[in-house]
């Protein structure tokens, strides 16, 4: 979880200076930037959007002056885990242990409280702008005070992996309780702590996000919490393990921020973007596999490598260091574009820290040869969700090689024909009628087709709708403003 400060002060404040065309806006209010971005042309007026920023001004204008706790830092060798539940409930004894531990917390003697401004908690289907709407809550956070804006997943990764290292530092103690640690340098590194796609679906997860927030929403540590979600409070971490172990965080969240719901009727989604070439995929009647279509996959590679790079030279079987082993991109112009098969990225046993190293480590991404998926490359498919979500969620630029268009390249199994880049001459099954009132189509305005191909890999409901929502990225990752919106990289 530890970031240097300084540096990465520096990188937010290098790409907000290059995002927005001159130096951090800071002196502007959520309410001034949006109107001069209206103005500007680079945000469509929505009446419903500027209702929420009424309430997002308020909480800017609170944070103008409010000034946090100094937290004191715990000593983390005296710091113990309770040891009465060695399994309890199935789920993991380190778990167990902080769950066991927070009860005794609350009665912890509290310092320096002071009356910390309630938060917000946006959420709304997806393409209602909640992201938007933190980004520009984000911009313009009054400079005197610290902040921190992750998506979700990526800040639970690094949580985990900063417990680890505390744990190692330590001899490999499992009786040390590092989440009191873990809570002050938070506090050191943000005051304002922006989560985007709030979402919990691990019971470990589920419970040290309990124990994290129990701490830093405390009046003695005083964070502002600031998180844009697709699930109501009420309906985090729905169905999961022990989920009534969670409800007090749940509980607790709702008690610090002020829950908004986005019920904007336009899906910006679907706001027609100019198309770039970045997706290559064969003409109707012309074979992936052919000669053809080899020389023009070819082409369109060389292509976006020679753009993505600069003119950089490339270099093969790169390390990049995630959690103390090497992962090698096969060819790479750092930071500039790095490229895969898609059996290299998703073929072999990666998970989201990969993704997210690959993320953050390079502006664009190249990835060849996706052939046509089905239900019998399950792990294949949750890996290209979890890459995909990496990618947008850091705003990584993609260009690819494909069977098909990525509405046509999830089919079932019998439609496969010699090889995975064909399909055989069967008919696919036509939509079926009930998907009329599927929760994606009717709650979350995906369109029909999408709803079924995420119901044909997915039964979970937050397993579907994470797939259903990587089609509809898909469509967004695609427009030439994602392509020319490029965010920096540093080379490491």
């Amino acid at each position: 979880m530890y970031i240097d400060s300084t540096s990465h002060a520096k990188s937010e404040a290098a790409t907000f200076a290059i995002r927005s065309g001159r130096q951090q806006q800071q002196h502007y209010s959520p309410l001034e930037l949006y109107d001069r971005r209206v103005v500007e042309g680079r945000l469509r007026n929505d009446e419903f959007q500027r209702g929420i920023l009424t309430s997002v001004q308020d909480l800017y204008e609170k944070l103008t002056q409010y000034k946090p706790p100094k937290v004191a830092k715990p000593d983390i060798s005296r710091s113990r885990l309770s040891t009465k539940s060695e399994s309890m409930f199935g789920i993991p004894k380190f778990v167990s242990s902080w769950f066991t531990t927070i009860e005794k917390e609350a009665g912890l003697e509290k310092k320096q409280e002071v009356d910390i401004p309630h938060g917000i908690y946006l959420y709304g289907d997806v393409g209602c702008g909640k992201t938007m709407l933190m980004d520009l809550f984000y911009d313009t956070i009054p400079p005197h005070l610290t902040k921190k804006r992750l998506h979700f997943h990526q800040f639970m990764q690094r949580i985990h992996k900063r417990a680890h290292q505390l744990k190692v530092l330590h001899g490999h103690r499992e009786d040390i309780d590092v989440m009191p640690f873990l809570a002050w340098e938070l506090s050191e590194q943000a005051t304002v702590l922006c989560f985007d796609e709030f979402q919990v679906t691990d019971v470990a997860d589920a419970m040290l996000l309990r124990r994290l927030l129990n701490l830093v929403l405390r009046k003695d540590h005083g964070l502002v919490l600031f998180a844009t979600s697709n699930r109501a409070p009420d309906d985090l971490y729905i169905n999961g393990i022990q989920r009534e172990s969670f409800i007090p965080c749940i509980q607790l969240i709702k008690k610090v921020t002020h829950v908004i719901y986005l019920n904007s009727p336009t899906d910006y989604r679907k706001i027609p973007r100019p198309i770039s070439s970045a997706f290559y995929f064969p003409k109707p009647g012309i074979s992936y596999l052919s000669k053809s279509c080899k020389k023009e996959r070819e082409d369109h590679v060389n292509n976006w490598y020679n753009f993505f790079s600069q003119g950089h030279p490339a270099e093969s079987n790169i390390p990049l260091r995630v959690w103390g082993r090497d992962l090698i991109v096969p060819k790479a112009s750092p930071p500039y574009v790095g490229q895969f098969t898609f059996k290299e990225l998703c073929g072999e046993p990666l998970a989201a820290g990969d993704y997210l190293t690959l993320a953050t480590s390079f502006e664009s991404i190249i990835v060849t040869d996706i052939p046509y998926l089905t239900i019998d490359q399950r792990d294949e498919v949750r890996r290209f969700i979890t890459f995909l979500d990496a990618v947008y969620d850091n705003h990584t630029r993609i260009a690819v090689t494909a069977a098909a268009p990525f509405q046509d390249i999830f089919v079932e199994p019998e439609n496969l024909g010699t090889s995975v880049f064909a399909l055989s001459n069967k008919t696919p099954q036509e939509i079926d009628d009930k998907l009329e009132n599927d929760t994606l189509v009717t709650q979350h305005g995906f369109d029909k087709k999408i709803a079924k191909k995420a119901f044909m890999f997915a039964h979970l409901d937050e397993e579907r709708f994470a797939f259903a929502r990587a089609l509809s990225r898909l469509t967004q990752m695609s427009t030439q403003s994602w392509i020319d919106d490029v965010r920096p990289r540093t080379k490491n």
